[in-house]
């Protein structure tokens, strides 16, 4: 019994691949109120528009998945008299100087090639094709799901129409083996949903109730339901086919994403939790382990706590955090899971913008890696979303396709590994990182990237090892007894000195075995604790160490001469526990 059978006796006909309209887009994800203000009043004196830059994030807030009241302020702010406003089909963002977006630097003029089918001399090389034959599901019923307001959403049908139209183009798609995409069955989404959801939704999308209790940002038309279950299904299809070796590998190009959905709630765009729908049918088809990587730049709170006290789902995360204050705020270091599933939940939170490629290679070789071989999946999937790529207007990363691709590539040299689409919204990147990770999973090698993280990177990557150092036997002598004081001092200066900042170093004071306490509770207890004197010698240490990193900065040296200043934090640490250790031997 197919999940949406009581929804609708006859699936709807599919819209016919056409350019991009404006009119049938939807609202741009990132923009906060105050913000669209100011662009209209820079419009109307003619100023120059400032917006912000590919890299960079719009709102010191983070993300505005949960900014409902902004949703329809464009159309609210218009001015009958004047031209409507236009936006950028890439990206959404408005066009205040067309045809060119000051935001992603996309030309109007281009909107068509967006969705063309044109092959190009990146086309699949032959040998590559020859390697192996994926499976890959898709299906033109998903573009169904569509708000339909003037003001473009990220969340729109033009995703797949341009991932689609790169990989039809460019040869991928004659490469792999196609599967029919089909519905979710009542027993795979209740694997994960509760009943309640499920019913709640036939009823939102009928019509029949009002849909309120759902973030506005989310919207639903008469076919969500229908194409949730689509993508729900097609994830699943997806998973036990590989689980029962029909292929090596495969790939879902679904929409809507998935990974917010909670078992009992829809929200961030998402209706059903894609990932955990196919973990858990690849586990009915004889899966033990499943390993779930997500990298998009949001955190997938729906998957993590659906699987949180599950010891046989490993989750792992590398998202954008920024202290909690990004969307959905969920994901710290020391979020491992509970009870039985403690450990096996783990999260590479980014504290700031303009995370890249280093930062996200490092995290897989120090972090991902070294866990997931010591888990031993049955089967990988990946919760895909291409938010976290350079120019997209919610992410403000800049990872490359080519990171995508390793990261891929890594993946698969451990199981069976199946890539589901999650966000992604500035159409081309997210077209091109996607055929960079298809053509990984035909066999092509991607070139290797540089593990070199930033300072925000490296105290993120840091966090996860301590977090994990207790579980995880591949990390019990990889994270030394690090020189808390110096790691607190670190984030102070990286987050910003005040008072206030030094709330947010929670992770430096709670090692179980920490050496160093507060100074305020080991002043006077000379074996235990650091003297007044040396913690003030530390304190002019570590801003001289600081100072030359800034200088590094400044003088524009290379993430690598600052991530040797981190090495040299981090080996005088070990040095200082050493030696601590020692003396206590001694006496």
């Amino acid at each position: 019994m197919l999940a949406t059978a009581d929804a609708a006796a006859a699936a709807p006909t599919p819209p016919q691949q056409a350019p991009l309209s404006t009119d049938a887009a939807e609202h741009r994800h990132q923009a906060s109120q105050q913000q669209r203000e100011q662009q209209d009043q820079q419009q109307q004196s003619s100023s120059e528009d400032d917006s912000w830059t590919p890299g960079q994030p719009q709102s010191s807030g983070g993300d505005a998945h949960a900014a409902d009241a902004d949703l329809d302020d464009d159309e609210e702010t218009w001015d009958p008299s004047g031209p409507p406003p236009r936006y950028c089909t890439n990206c959404t963002a408005r066009l205040y100087q067309p045809p060119t977006c000051s935001d992603c630097r996309h030309s109007s003029e281009q909107d068509d090639t967006l969705f063309e089918a044109v092959s190009s001399v990146d086309a699949v090389p032959a040998a590559a094709a020859a390697a192996g034959r994926p499976l890959i599901i898709w299906d033109d019923e998903m573009l169904l799901h569509e708000e339909g307001k003037a003001v473009p959403h990220p969340e729109r049908p033009d995703r797949l129409r341009a991932i689609m139209a790169r990989l039809v183009g460019n040869g991928v798609t004659d490469s792999c083996t196609r599967v029919p995409a089909r519905t979710a069955t009542t027993t795979e989404l209740l694997r994960v949903h509760t009943a309640d959801h499920l019913q709640r939704l036939r009823l939102f999308c009928s019509g029949t109730v009002p849909a309120t209790i759902i973030p506005s940002d989310t919207y639903i038309n008469q076919h969500t339901l229908h194409c949730a279950a689509l993508a729900a299904g097609s994830a699943a299809d997806a998973a036990v086919r590989v689980v029962r070796g029909e292929a090596a590998c495969g790939a879902a190009i679904i929409r809507p994403p998935g990974h917010h959905a909670e078992s009992n709630t829809a929200m961030g765009f998402c209706f059903f939790n894609n990932a955990a729908v196919a973990a858990r049918a690849a586990q009915a088809a004889g899966a033990e382990r499943v390993l779930i990587l997500d990298w998009d730049v949001h955190h997938g709170n729906g998957t993590q706590h659906i699987f949180e006290a599950d010891p046989s789902v490993l989750y792992m995360s590398l998202h954008r955090y920024d202290r909690g204050n990004f969307y959905p705020g969920t994901g710290a270091a020391e979020e491992v899971g509970r009870g039985r599933g403690a450990g096996f939940t783990v999260n590479v939170p980014w504290d700031a913008a303009n995370i890249g490629n280093g930062d996200y290679m490092a995290a897989m070789h120090d972090v991902v890696l070294p866990i997931a071989r010591e888990f031993a999946p049955n089967l990988i999937l990946i919760s895909a979303g291409f938010d976290a790529a350079e120019g997209d207007p919610i992410g403000g990363c800049c990872l490359t396709p080519k990171c995508f691709g390793n990261m891929t590539a890594q993946l698969m040299g451990l199981a069976p590994t199946v890539l589901l689409l999650e966000g992604g919204y500035n159409l081309l990147s997210t077209a091109v990182s996607t055929e960079a990770c298809l053509k990984v999973l035909l066999g092509e090698a991607p070139q290797p990237l540089p593990a070199r993280p930033s300072a925000f990177g490296w105290l993120a990557i840091q966090a996860a090892k301590k977090a994990h150092s207790r579980y995880w036997a591949c990390l019990a002598g990889a994270f030394p007894q690090l020189h808390a004081h110096a790691l607190a001092q670190a984030q102070l200066r990286l987050v910003g000195s005040g008072e206030g900042a030094a709330a947010e170093l929670e992770y430096a004071d709670d090692y179980e075995e920490e050496e160093y306490e507060d100074e305020d509770e080991v002043e006077g207890e000379d074996e235990e604790g650091m003297e007044e004197e040396e913690a003030a010698a530390a304190d002019a240490e570590m801003q001289q160490r600081w100072q030359q990193h800034e200088r590094l900065s400044a003088d524009g040296q290379s993430r690598q001469s600052a991530c040797l200043v981190h090495l040299m934090w981090a080996l005088d640490a070990l040095h200082s526990w050493c030696e601590g250790a020692l003396s206590m031997l001694v006496s």
